[in-house]
């Protein structure tokens, strides 16, 4: 098996990547071994290249819901990726605490608190406290 670059999905997904996550997303794509293809295939296919590109969200939305979804889920790597993807695409500091605030009603005052933690953090590494 081998990565998908021929399928239109797959070459907007990786588009989408690079947009999303900049450069160093597309050299772990690119790095992926016959293990990991498969997956890369999918993600890259399906959740970047059919999803994140529909019409109907703006990306900058789509950012800030998947981040709402990574701290209620307890995910945080993809948590403090997503804060500053959501910063890159045009989301406030204020937005994001404020989408903070709501997960916090859903997911619990612990969960709530352990995200607020993560992102901020995230947004000092990119000097957007």
């Amino acid at each position: 098996m081998a990565l998908k670059t021929d399928d239109p999905a797959f070459q907007a997904g990786r588009e989408m990547r690079r947009q999303l996550f900049g450069d160093a997303s597309i050299d772990r794509l690119d790095a992926a071994d016959d293990f990991h293809e498969p997956l890369e295939n999918y993600v890259t296919s399906a959740v970047f290249g059919e999803t994140w590109t529909r019409e109907g969200l703006t990306v900058r939305e789509r950012s800030l819901i998947t981040m709402a979804i990574a701290a209620a889920l307890g995910r945080n790597l993809p948590l403090s990726r997503l804060v500053k993807c959501a910063v890159q695409n045009g989301a406030t500091k204020e937005e994001i605490r404020e989408v903070l605030l709501h997960t916090t009603m859903y997911i619990g005052v612990a969960g709530g608190v352990e995200s607020w933690g993560v992102a901020a953090e995230a947004l000092k590494e990119i000097d957007a406290y």
